[in-house]
């Protein structure tokens, strides 16, 4: 299987909207779950994860999960040569 990005977001977070972007712009395949109106779902995500900020990334890559973080690590990660 090919890495897949996960992203929970909300619609108004200006990061959240650079996260899809970079993705985007680096042709990496995601899933976006824009979480506005499912509080308890995100804050879920969130204590998973233990990151309290939107956007959440997530990395899966064959039967591996890897927590990214928010958008300056994506950032960071898409910017690694090896990714």
């Amino acid at each position: 299987m090919a890495k897949h990005y996960t992203l929970w977001v909300k619609a108004d977070c200006c990061f959240c909207v650079k996260a899809q972007r970079a993705l985007l712009k680096n042709i990496k395949s995601h899933t976006v779950h824009v979480m506005d109106e499912k509080a308890e779902e995100l804050a879920e995500v969130q204590k998973l994860w233990n990151h309290l900020t939107v956007p959440v990334v997530v990395l899966h890559d064959d039967d591996r999960e890897t927590f990214i973080g928010g958008y300056t690590e994506l950032k960071e990660h898409l910017d690694a040569k090896d990714v």
